[in-house]
């Protein structure tokens, strides 16, 4: 390793640091597993990085790489034999010479065999085929493992602490515009010369449930707690609407 430079802590293996959250990705077998962890919504970056690791962890147990000697039996896009590993030489007429098979066990262990037509004729193929077989069974271990994985397969499930705060929904997040300290109630005023009003507003499915409660009417603070109370009525009816749509799945 060059001097200076530091090897990524096994904790974050998988794991990068956004703008607004933790970014969990990882490739298994051409399948790309991402999920993003946002501090607000989880509470804290510290927070928002145990669940990462745990959601991290779960992949990896869950979704091991395949072995390398079932890596070794997908065709490449330059096999012209249809059988990995095998392949054929011509000469200089275009006519079959030899048939090979190779084996990469291991960097610089290369296991290699060939078979000439002009001894074994239309049997040099299959010696081929079957020499290639016997290299594969010497084959051991996981594609591409992470050195970090196998410590992470092997390990206890991890647990969150007790103390690690829960998600927040989304509707529920303190937007850093937000001056009334309440997700979803907002102070509105349309132009300097008229009094504004407070409203509570809620996402649900695909609407928004929107009341407004002038200052004019109700004064500054009356206006914003009554906001806060009709936005807390709100949640309730989105929870209970939630409720029914989940039994019904049921």
């Amino acid at each position: 390793m060059p001097s200076g430079t530091r090897s990524k802590p096994a904790a974050m293996y998988g794991i990068t640091r956004g703008v607004r959250g933790w970014k969990m990705s990882l490739t298994r077998n051409g399948v790309v597993f991402y999920k993003h962890f946002g501090f607000r919504m989880h509470q804290g970056e510290a927070a928002a990085l145990l669940r990462a690791q745990t959601w991290r962890d779960g992949v990896v147990k869950k979704h091991p790489p395949k072995l390398r000697r079932e890596m070794a039996q997908v065709p490449r896009s330059n096999n012209t034999s249809g059988i990995p590993g095998v392949r054929c030489a011509t000469g200089p007429d275009g006519m079959p010479r030899y048939w090979h098979a190779e084996t990469a066990l291991a960097p610089g262990k290369k296991l290699t065999k060939c078979f000439s037509v002009g001894r074994y004729g239309a049997d040099a193929k299959q010696l081929a085929i079957a020499e290639r077989q016997r290299q594969l069974l010497q084959m051991t271990g996981l594609s591409l493992p992470h050195p970090d994985e196998a410590h992470m397969r092997a390990a206890p499930e991890r647990k969150l602490p007790s103390d690690c705060p829960a998600p927040v929904a989304q509707w529920e997040i303190v937007r850093s515009s937000n001056t009334s300290g309440v997700a979803g109630v907002k102070y509105r005023q349309h132009s300097p010369a008229r009094q504004g009003f407070w409203a509570a507003v809620t996402r649900i499915n695909g609407n928004n449930l929107y009341k407004s409660f002038a200052v004019k009417e109700h004064g500054y603070e009356g206006a914003k707690a009554l906001a806060i109370a009709e936005r807390h009525r709100q949640l309730k009816q989105v929870a209970r609407l939630s409720k029914r749509q989940r039994k019904f799945a049921e």
